[in-house]
């Protein structure tokens, strides 16, 4: 064992922790909004969005295994190039895909949120799922064509590791990698800020309904969260890798941890604040409001009913 070795150990088994963490509530999303036709038009973005929590999950889970692996096997401490984790391991591509489709989606929410109250009549009589779709294939594209360029970057000008933790700067290099984690960063802050003002322009509003307000209350509260959870934390791990300040191994782990359980809030945030998801929750679960009252009445009925026939019965006697 190398000096640091327990911290990496200790950490790499929390990021697979971590995945599993995210993987469960992402699940259930998925089923929620994939549970009718309706739901799947009308939710395009957050199943997407809860695909790449899925995938951010994926990868903290692959990147924790893989590093354990590599340190059971005494190959941690060996140096490879940039472009030998890129192509060597499957966990960069997907720590990549992992910041880059979330952020992605929580900008295409907030444009829709921006048509939404600025475009009202507009969006009720003409937004469709199409048009999530036709956005929805336009952020995939992006995020798609900046892993190209880590590629690319990785190929062209490789840069030497002294192990294989292989995490994005490791992978793509530290120009790139900042760009990497700036602009995530910076994108959730601009998604929190353009949200909070709606909310704060709209929040008297006639023409926006409580369920409009609700979904602007939803939008904000998961940006306010990414601000937190992604944007903070990228901001240290850029700092470290600058050497602008020395941090711990642990803390830059623990860093990037809450850059993995910021996908975890997608459940409770929409069994809250959307009425609907809430309610369809309940009846894949059986336990529609509905149903239990028609259940009670029923009975109800059925004892009414027992106690009209004994009484005939004690009659006829």
């Amino acid at each position: 064992m190398f000096p640091g070795d327990g911290e990496i150990l200790l950490r790499s088994r929390l990021y697979v922790i971590c995945g599993i963490l995210v993987l469960i509530p992402n699940t259930i999303c998925l089923v929620v909004f994939n549970s009718s036709k309706d739901f799947r038009q009308r939710f395009v973005f957050f199943t997407l969005l809860s695909v790449s929590d899925l995938i951010n999950g994926v990868s903290f889970i692959m990147s924790g295994a893989g590093r354990l692996d590599l340190l059971f096997h005494d190959k941690y401490h060996i140096k490879t190039s940039s472009y030998e984790c890129m192509t060597g391991y499957l966990w960069p591509v997907f720590l990549l895909f992992g910041g880059q489709l979330p952020a992605t989606f929580h900008c295409l929410l907030t444009v829709e949120r921006v048509l939404a109250v600025n475009r009202v009549s507009w969006y009720r009589s003409r937004w469709t799922w199409r048009h999530r779709l036709y956005l929805s294939s336009f952020g995939i594209f992006i995020c798609v064509f900046l892993s190209f360029i880590a590629f690319f970057v990785s190929f062209a000008s490789p840069t030497l590791n002294e192990n294989r933790i292989c995490a994005v700067m490791d992978s793509t290099g530290i120009i790139y990698g900042t760009i990497h984690y700036c602009w995530i960063a910076l994108s959730y802050m601009i998604a929190f800020a353009v949200t909070l003002n709606l909310f704060l322009r709209s929040h008297g509003s006639k023409f926006l309904n409580h369920t409009e307000k609700r979904k602007q209350m939803a939008i904000l509260i998961l940006s306010g969260i990414n601000v937190l959870m992604v944007s903070v934390p990228n901001f240290v791990l850029v700092a470290d890798q600058w050497h602008a300040d020395e941090f711990d191994v642990l803390l830059v782990g623990v860093a990037y941890l809450l850059y993995g359980f910021q996908s975890c809030f997608n459940l409770p945030i929409f069994y809250f604040f959307r009425l609907e998801f809430r309610r369809r929750c309940h009846e894949l679960c059986r336990f529609r409001r509905t149903g239990s009252n028609t259940i009670v009445s029923n009975d109800m009925s059925r004892q009414k009913l027992s106690r009209v026939n004994a009484s005939f019965v004690n009659t006829a006697i």
